[in-house]
């Protein structure tokens, strides 16, 4: 009776250490960059009743893919809340959020800087039709 309990209780602790490793070894591999960052820029104005979906629906894509998000909002001239719903969202789990304001003395969009870690560089100029497509878990 007491050989089954050690063999179970071994079984079990090689299981425990055989799981520690895998993450350990996957973890080390997404630090190394195996995994890039995807970064979308999304170009906004008045667009307060949908931003709200299309940044969850970016944190849902980062949770369930397992990937890295950064998401940029540049908002041209907004007259609604569309900023104060993004700001609200700083926190949104799975991705990393900053947001700007161009003003009318902008007269084109600056791309942001080219970072080696996000090869992976989505612009999204919601303020034409369809764009918002490109946005995983969003319909067009």
């Amino acid at each position: 009776m007491v050989a089954h309990l050690l063999w179970i209780l071994a079984v079990y602790g090689a299981a425990v250490a055989l799981v520690h490793i895998i993450h350990r070894r996957s973890r080390d591999g997404y630090d190394q960059g195996r995994t890039r960052t995807k970064h979308y820029v999304l170009i906004t104005s008045n667009h307060e009743h949908r931003v709200e979906w299309y940044l969850r629906a970016l944190s849902l894509y980062a949770l369930l893919s397992g990937s890295r998000v950064k998401v940029t909002v540049l908002d041209k001239q907004s007259d609604d809340d569309t900023m104060k719903i993004v700001s609200r969202l700083k926190g949104l789990t799975g991705i990393e959020l900053e947001y700007h304001s161009l003003g009318a003395e902008d007269p084109n969009l600056v791309a942001t800087d080219r970072n080696p870690l996000h090869d992976l560089l989505f612009y999204v100029d919601l303020r034409l039709p369809r764009e918002a497509a490109r946005i995983p878990y969003v319909q067009g």
